[in-house]
């Protein structure tokens, strides 16, 4: 009798336990996702060489749920867009932020880029990274009297594509 129980004490405890890392396994995927930011470039496909163009790109960030406010000062949040004109995307991220030109964010869901202008015809990319983050103060100190505080930062690549084309010629009848 002893045994069945024991038996069956430790089957329904092997399955409480599986169960529980099934969920743990299921909420990181689930985090994974939501932290993403979602983006939109708004610049034309088509440019002409040696013109310059300004773009704009809409984005919403898992951390606007946090804050949407670039003035809170318990909350303190960047958004930054690095920027490259390429015509080979890169493949490697810390290159990528090397030699970039920085545009700050307008506010929570808008970055400004300005002067891009390609010296060459044929097929390019605007290829760079949104970096999203947010320092949260805990209004706590450490043992040091250090203040606390929370650093979240959320990334996400951009890839553009452009193709630049010649000033087209006016043609006179």
């Amino acid at each position: 009798m002893k045994t069945k129980f024991l038996i069956f004490f430790l089957t329904i405890l092997t399955i409480l336990s599986c169960k529980k890392d099934t969920e743990k396994i299921d909420h990181k995927k689930k985090k994974n996702i939501e932290n993403k930011i979602k983006y939109k470039v708004l610049f034309p496909d088509t440019i002409i060489k040696n013109h310059s163009y300004n773009g704009v790109i809409k984005f919403k960030s898992y951390l606007d749920t946090i804050t949407t406010s670039f003035d809170d000062k318990s909350k303190i949040r960047y958004a930054i867009f690095y920027l490259k004109q390429v015509s080979k995307i890169e493949s490697d991220h810390n290159l990528l932020k090397k030699n970039a030109k920085e545009f700050g964010a307008d506010n929570n869901n808008q970055i400004s880029f300005f002067d891009v202008k390609f010296n060459s015809c044929g097929l390019f990319y605007i290829d760079g990274i949104i970096s999203d983050f947010v320092i949260i103060d805990l209004k706590k100190r450490d043992k040091k009297g250090k203040k606390m505080v929370r650093y979240i930062e959320n990334e996400e690549r951009v890839i553009h594509k452009v193709v630049v084309i010649d000033e087209p010629k006016n043609k006179k009848k």
